[in-house]
């Protein structure tokens, strides 16, 4: 039977690693000390696995081919992808272990609970993971831990209901005690969220076709994959700018007045999560989110699924913090479940 022994979440902008240097510098630093306690609480749980619930931005999954939930089962999985490197700073690619038989078990355990869970190989990263890896400050200490993704569709419509996402978190925590060899240590992660417009393509916010040029490419990019960036190599280089030139005008799409984080929303969400208000949880709409929070809020899919794995439990918000120099509510999120076994 498996033992969880954490659970963090914190969202992922990258801008924290891209361009941190634009935002004012006590709140740069309230983030990053925010980010680094939640390593410590990761490296104290010494876990054998890490699940995390993380979102795909289009560096495995296309509009062409974007299922509901899927889990990465390799033997490894790399990140950041290619394209990543030269927005997100990094220079050399990081590889995690992928604990494959672990979960293979997980899968099972959620198809046989009544979870059409897709199945991928190898998968890529980016900042998804990367930013709160390399600010958590967890490269060396945890760099021997396997992780098992579980990617959850939120940029290609229709996504899972909320409630969905809340029972998916659940039967996960089912596999993790049912499926698991006895005694493995496991900490969950969430990264995502909160309120935020990022220079992604959204028929609903943006139009079909966009009009603005640059989320025409990024279309393109979203349906079509890595192939397109043969034909636009610098689309990601031109992503950072637009995305710095978005926060500079608190705009999305570009010269369309919208402002790009929504404290009082985020606020509210952090305030029944910290609760474990579950039922408030799988009452959201996607059309609420969508509209309060924006196309990037719908990585609340994530916090809710590790709600679900948590059961509902309460935890403490370390730290909320409206960054619209990196376009994102930031909050950094902590279950303390190690405090509490001791």
């Amino acid at each position: 039977m498996g033992k969880v022994v954490a659970a963090v979440g914190l969202s992922h902008a990258p801008g924290a690693l891209a361009f941190p240097e634009t935002a004012d510098p006590e709140v740069r630093q309230r983030t990053e000390d925010a980010t680094r306690s939640l390593g410590i609480s990761l490296e104290s749980s010494r876990p054998d696995v890490i699940v995390a619930f993380l979102d795909d931005h289009f560096e495995n999954f296309y509009r062409n081919l974007c299922p509901s939930v899927v889990m990465g089962i390799a033997d490894e999985h790399v990140g950041p992808a290619d394209q990543w490197m030269e927005t997100l700073r990094i220079d050399k690619k990081t590889v995690f272990p992928g604990a494959p038989e672990l979960a293979e078990k997980l899968l099972g355990s959620l198809v046989e609970q009544g979870f059409d869970v897709a199945r991928a190989g190898p998968c890529e990263y980016g900042n998804n993971l990367l930013m709160p890896w390399k600010l958590m400050g967890v490269e060396q200490s945890l760099a021997g831990v396997p992780l098992i993704p579980i990617f959850i569709n939120v940029f290609t419509p229709p996504l899972i209901p909320y409630k969905r996402a809340y029972t998916l978190g659940e039967a996960v925590r089912q596999g993790v005690e049912t499926a698991f060899p006895a005694d493995t240590k496991v900490a969950f992660m969430c990264t995502g969220g909160l309120s935020h417009w990022p220079p992604y393509w959204s028929p609903a916010q943006a139009g079909d076709p966009p009009a603005d040029p640059f989320l025409q490419r990024i279309k393109r990019f979203q349906t079509e994959g890595k192939a397109y960036l043969k034909e636009d190599p610098k689309l990601f280089v031109d992503f950072d700018d637009y995305e710095v030139e978005m926060a500079k005008k608190n705009e999305y799409p570009l010269n369309s007045k919208h402002p790009l984080v929504n404290w009082d929303w985020d606020r509210m969400f952090m305030d029944r999560y910290s609760a474990g208000d579950a039922e408030w949880m799988k009452k959201l709409t996607y059309e609420e989110v969508e509209e309060e929070a924006g196309h990037g809020g719908h990585e609340c899919l994530n916090w809710v699924a590790m709600l679900g794995a948590m059961k509902g439990a309460q935890s403490k918000m370390l730290l909320y913090e409206p960054v619209v120099e990196w376009i994102c509510g930031m909050v950094y999120q902590d279950f303390c479940v190690t405090q509490s076994l001791n």
